[in-house]
């Protein structure tokens, strides 16, 4: 956690991990953010980082050969990716996710417990 000085000059704690959600079907943000996670990790920007889908951007990521590249490149470092079972079976690409190693299940109860636990949420 590092301090940082509000308006008030009262100092404040920051987490130092990430939730990041990615929710898009803007396929530059989601590079952008799949991107951005991935350096979060190499860099070491954070502490810790994990990443979510969520609706649009599963159906993209399912498609898009570029974007699976840049989701295999995250996952390469040691990190998991988990994607909402709700919304990938609603977009009928839940084994498409599946197969590129993706981890397939009901997040919304992971995301709430990343929260609680500090992980400061950045959705795109």
């Amino acid at each position: 956690m590092k301090g940082l000085k509000d308006i008030k000059g009262i100092e404040r704690r920051m987490s130092d991990k990430i939730c990041i959600v990615v929710t898009s079907s803007d396929r530059r943000v989601i590079k952008t953010a799949l991107q951005y996670a991935r350096r979060t990790v190499t860099e070491k920007f954070m502490e810790d980082t994990k990443v979510f889908l969520f609706g649009p951007s599963e159906e993209v990521i399912a498609y898009d050969t570029e974007l699976q590249d840049f989701l295999k490149r995250y996952m390469e470092v040691g990190k998991k990716v988990l994607a909402c079972k709700w919304c990938s079976d609603d977009y009928g690409v839940s084994d498409r996710l599946g197969d590129l190693g993706v981890t397939v299940e009901y997040i919304g109860v992971l995301v709430s417990q990343a929260i609680r636990e500090g992980y400061t949420p950045m959705v795109w």
